[in-house]
């Protein structure tokens, strides 16, 4: 190799990686982007209890992977699949889709909930202060 083809191919070599870091550089934004957009850990929606065997799991972005005469037994959201549980205790009655996202300080399991069924007939609300009242003008 001549000393000017060895000069030229340095400089496609420099070039070539000026171009990879510029890549690599909007890489990194597109996915700082991205981790912005969408959530890390699912939401916990809240719904009636009412409302769970026809709900519409494409209006929080879900969909069904198995289902059973009960309704949805397994769904997707994000990536992730959430299993259906339900308390069979003293607790109020509810159904609720989580995941197990790995192992607490204690080294028992932590989960995260998709979506929580439950009777919402009994949460109690607060009467809006006065002082809200007169500047919302109700």
């Amino acid at each position: 190799m001549t000393p000017e083809e060895r000069h030229l191919w340095l400089q496609i070599q420099q070039r070539q990686m000026l171009a990879l870091e510029k890549i690599s550089a909007q890489l990194e934004r597109m996915a700082i982007a991205l981790d912005r957009l969408s959530p890390r850990t699912a939401p916990n929606y809240q719904f009636p209890l009412e409302s769970f065997k026809g709900f519409d799991w494409s209006a929080i972005g879900a969909t069904v992977d198995k289902s059973d005469q009960h309704g949805a037994a397994v769904v997707s959201w994000n990536g992730q699949q959430y299993t259906r549980r339900s308390p069979s205790n003293k607790f109020d009655p509810a159904v609720w889709f989580s995941r197990c996202v790995g192992k607490g300080e204690d080294d028992k399991n932590v989960y995260e909930r998709l979506v929580t069924f439950k009777p919402l007939s009994k949460t109690e609300v607060d009467p809006l202060p006065e002082k809200v009242t007169r500047l919302a003008n109700f």
